[in-house]
């Protein structure tokens, strides 16, 4: 390897790292969050894309016919700060944005299961489970765990990590460091993409 290579290697590593640094949320927050919910009728089958900020957040596919945020905090300061917008474009798209503070609260997202779901995220801890559909998620700095109830179901799967750990169990694969990435083309209905800056992507059956 050159010394340039080298050079842009660390420099790709420690900007990573630093952002991870300043982005990520502490530990030591209640369990499951259940105080303050945002709600919209939304039915199954449609298009949610999500834009999040920082914190520790769970995404959930649920049985119901609606979008529901829901946070809960160790500081009430912090549950009145926090910033929910939800809308509806037709009947089958939705976009949802979350903001607020990220140190002490964890926000729970609610969305029918059979749903096609997109995310952007800046930093933090990022949780989905129990979607059936298609999904596209983006996190810039921290921990994302994906949790797929049919990993059989999945047409396409690519995944991506600048820097660090990438784990896709379903289809054993596992490798860390710098520019690692995994794709599967199989014979299912679903699409996958995963995409992370800096930090641990986990992608697992439930």
């Amino acid at each position: 390897m050159t010394t340039y290579s080298k050079s842009r290697n660390q420099v790709l590593v420690l900007l990573a790292l630093g952002v991870l640094a300043t982005g990520a949320p502490r530990q030591g927050l209640a369990a499951e969050p259940a105080a303050n919910p945002g709600t919209m009728a939304f039915a199954p089958g449609g298009t949610i894309r999500m834009k999040l900020n920082k914190g520790r957040i769970d995404v959930v596919g649920v049985s119901e016919d609606r979008i529901t945020v829901s946070w809960r905090s160790t500081s009430v300061d912090d549950e009145r700060d926090v910033k929910v917008k939800l809308e509806r474009s037709g009947a089958k798209e939705a976009s949802v944005s979350v903001d607020g503070p990220s140190e002490h609260t964890r926000y729970r997202i609610e969305v029918p299961r059979r749903s096609e779901v997109g995310i952007r995220m800046r930093a933090g801890e990022l949780d989905v489970s129990g979607i059936d559909g298609s999904l596209d998620v983006e996190l810039l700095a921290g921990e994302l765990d994906l949790r797929l109830a049919e990993p059989r179901r999945y047409r396409s799967v690519a995944a991506s990590v600048l820097a660090g750990d990438l784990t896709a169990r379903p289809w054993h694969a596992d490798t860390s460091g710098l520019w690692r990435s995994f794709k599967f083309t199989g014979e299912g209905d679903y699409d996958l993409r995963a995409r992370l800056l800096a930090g641990e992507l986990r992608i697992r059956g439930e």
